[in-house]
C-alpha cells in the first residue's frame, strides 16, 4: 500500500511539471539549442539539446536538465521531419 502511495506521488509530480508550449529547437554547425515558447507567447533562456535516440517512431531528447521523449502524435509531420533531419549524425 505505501509503494503505491508513493507512486501515485512520483507520478503526480511528474505530470504537474510536464513543459507546456512549443520547443523551438536551433542549430548551430553540429550544436542543437531550444527555447520554450509558452502559451502567452514569451521565450524561455535557451538550453542545450541532446538527441540520444532517433528511432522510427520515437524521438528522445534531453533539453537542459528535463528528459522529453516524442512520439509521432505529439507534432506535425513535418515539424517530426524538420526535426529529425536536425537530430541525424551522418554515419549512424
Amino acid at each position: 500500500m505505501l509503494a503505491a502511495l508513493v507512486a501515485i506521488l512520483l507520478l503526480s509530480r511528474e505530470y504537474r511539471y510536464q513543459p507546456a508550449g512549443e520547443l523551438r529547437v536551433i542549430k548551430s554547425g553540429y550544436q542543437l539549442s531550444a527555447q520554450w515558447l509558452s502559451g502567452d507567447g514569451e521565450l524561455e533562456n535557451e538550453q542545450p539539446v541532446k538527441a540520444d535516440y532517433v528511432g522510427p517512431w520515437l524521438i528522445g531528447l534531453h533539453v537542459g536538465p528535463q528528459r522529453l521523449w516524442l512520439w509521432p502524435d505529439s507534432l506535425p509531420a513535418h515539424s517530426q521531419r524538420a526535426l529529425r533531419r536536425l537530430c541525424h549524425r551522418p554515419g549512424r
